[in-house]
């Protein structure tokens, strides 16, 4: 472990920012992911929310319930004891998907690119489960990591302005299945009819951080079906491979 991380510092009167080292990984996301779940499970008074990302947490607390002080040291006191703390088993959401240029504008793009046949793309996707590192943006997007080296291709140049929700895409390493109705620079090639947020829900989505997505291929008749269904109805437990 790099003796200079984490890194703790204010960010304003009622919260305090945690960094970790300055990389995407599965590794550095679990510190994050621990530090979180730690603080959570503390009696700390004031403590109002904590959150999570790629390789950071922000604390928020009442300044008028407790003292930064205290805060500070909660978080020291948690830190040093991350390799105690067991985090929930992960979860795979397997997510029914329907691929095809209708709902995947950008199928022939990614294959034009990557030099792979629509088909191709579609099955080297479908089959991986993608690791969620965190939840954020707009409406609980799950930010997913892993996509495989051959399908790495760049953000659109301008983004589009509409992409449905439960668009399924990529850029880069990254993936996701947005949400709701929203703008996005991703690839889209293809669409699941599945909610994965639910704003009459608390959670509004059951994903969490640490858990795995996987969107494996089906027909749009059965992907149609399957969003008729709640978004608990496709999980399972994983197992790494």
């Amino acid at each position: 472990m790099d003796d200079t991380y984490p890194i703790i510092r204010p960010v304003g009167e009622d919260s305090i920012l945690v960094e970790y080292e300055e990389e995407v990984s599965l590794e550095v996301n679990r510190k994050a992911r621990q530090l979180a779940f730690g603080l959570e499970q503390a009696s700390c008074p004031g403590l109002e929310e904590v959150i999570p990302t790629y390789r950071s947490v922000v604390v928020y607390f009442d300044p008028l319930r407790v003292d930064s002080e205290v805060v500070r040291g909660l978080i020291e006191e948690v830190n040093a004891h991350l390799v105690e703390i067991e985090l929930p088993s992960p979860r795979l959401f397997r997510i029914p998907t329907v691929y095809n240029r209708t709902h995947g504008p950008d199928l022939d793009r990614v294959a034009e690119y990557t030099g792979l046949t629509p088909d191709e793309v579609i099955q080297l996707f479908s089959v991986h489960a993608y690791p969620v590192y965190c939840l954020g943006f707009i409406c609980s997007l799950a930010y997913l990591g892993g996509v495989p080296e051959a399908l790495h291709v760049s953000r659109l140049p301008t983004p589009r302005p509409f992409v449905p929700g439960g668009s399924v895409g990529f850029a880069g390493p990254q993936a996701n299945i947005l949400p709701v109705d929203s703008p996005s620079g991703f690839n889209y090639i293809g669409r699941t009819f599945v909610a994965v947020y639910d704003p009459r829900e608390f959670p509004p989505t059951p994903i969490r951080p640490g858990d795995y997505i996987q969107c494996p291929a089906v027909s749009e008749g059965e992907a149609r079906m399957a969003g008729e269904k709640h978004l608990g109805e496709f999980v399972e437990g994983f197992q790494s491979t």
